[in-house]
């Protein structure tokens, strides 16, 4: 069961990249969310820490990213 988290995840993670590559950032950004909270699951069920920490500050890192893009959004509108 957890080591097909863990294939459900990269498979969600590489999706984010294939949509990444065909020019759609944002919905990149909520693939990869979506794959690092699996990894997390699955990093605290296996006790990778490291790893763990890695996947909280990819989110954090791609929250920043759709943040600036509704922010960017919004400014180029006005």
């Amino acid at each position: 069961m957890i080591e097909t988290l863990g294939w459900v995840c990269t498979a969600l993670v590489l999706i984010g990249f294939i949509v990444n590559a065909n020019g759609r950032f944002l919905p990149a950004l909520i693939w990869w969310i979506v794959g690092d909270i699996g990894w997390i699951i699955y990093d605290i069920y296996i006790h990778n820490i490291s790893h763990m920490v890695l996947g909280l500050v990819i989110i954090a890192i791609n929250s920043y990213g759709i943040i600036r893009y509704y922010k960017n959004k919004r400014c180029i509108k006005q």
